[in-house]
């Protein structure tokens, strides 16, 4: 598989990829080895993959309606026209977004030196974990390993940070946006989005004639690899127990840590 990088970039001292996951997703992680890719029609933002492209054709369909509802003068064939126009775009528009979303599988992780109680909130329940990485120690892993990957529908892997600009609504004068420098698509987000400081490995479908609904990437020595699992700073003491014999079955104890995000129950003896 080709390796390509979307956009230069480094990380900070201290900075760590994190994954939220429930219990499920843990225990996929652990017993197949394999990192899971998600199609991004899969993800709540609709605008996943979005290009510079398409926002300046979400720009035309938007001047089109102020242009047909003005009272210009244009003639009702004039109208009509434009209204063709406008529903030729947005179908356009539709159709390759949706393209996009179909053959880009990506596995996202929240870059950051601290954990976020906000993605604890938001992916995760009292009961889940996260999966804590150092940042180069996992790029170099998933990049070897596609390096040495042979697979006939997916031939393309690229990996860099999500940047976040004025997208939904799009500011066609944000001039970060103008000048982002984007190789590839799937990278750019609405600041709505900023919380979540993402960093992206995202692979590629060359085979438009299949369907996937995942893509699962398989890592080598997990017993090997340094990385840490985090409980949720809530969760019951006896169930952190159950995650440990989990993993001491699987030889991992030694890896699981608890949240160093304080709790009420920490800070004032109280439930």
């Amino acid at each position: 598989m080709q390796v390509e990088i979307n956009k230069e970039y480094k990380f900070e001292n201290g900075q760590f990829l994190w994954k939220y996951m429930d219990l499920h997703r843990m225990i996929y992680f652990l017993y197949s080895e394999n990192i899971f890719f998600s199609p991004l029609h899969s993800f709540f933002d609709p605008l996943e993959g979005i290009t510079e492209k398409h926002l300046n054709d979400k720009q035309y369909v938007e001047e089109i309606d102020r242009e047909r509802n003005e009272d210009n003068g244009l003639s009702k064939k004039s109208k009509e026209e434009l209204t063709e126009k406008k529903e030729e775009i947005k179908e356009q528009f539709k159709s390759k977004l949706e393209e996009i979303q179909r053959t880009y599988f990506a596995s996202c992780w929240y870059l950051s030196v601290r954990e976020s109680l906000a993605m604890w909130d938001t992916y995760s329940n009292k009961d889940s974990i996260a999966i804590k990485f150092k940042p180069e120690d996992l790029c170099n892993l998933i990049i070897n390993s596609c390096k040495k990957l042979d697979n006939k529908d997916f031939d393309l892997l690229v990996h860099g940070k999500v940047e976040y600009f004025k997208i939904s609504p799009y500011d066609p004068d944000d001039e970060g946006l103008k000048n982002a420098g984007h190789r590839f698509k799937g990278f750019l987000k609405d600041l709505s989005y900023k919380h979540e400081e993402e960093f992206r490995f995202l692979v590629v479908q060359n085979n438009e004639s299949k369907t996937f609904n995942f893509f699962e990437l398989a890592l080598e020595n997990l017993h090997q690899l340094d990385f840490c699992i985090v409980t949720h700073p809530n969760m019951e003491p006896w169930k952190r127990n159950n995650i440990c014999n989990i993993l001491k079955a699987n030889g991992l104890d030694h890896k699981l840590i608890k949240s160093e995000v304080p709790t009420r129950r920490e800070v004032f003896d109280t439930p």
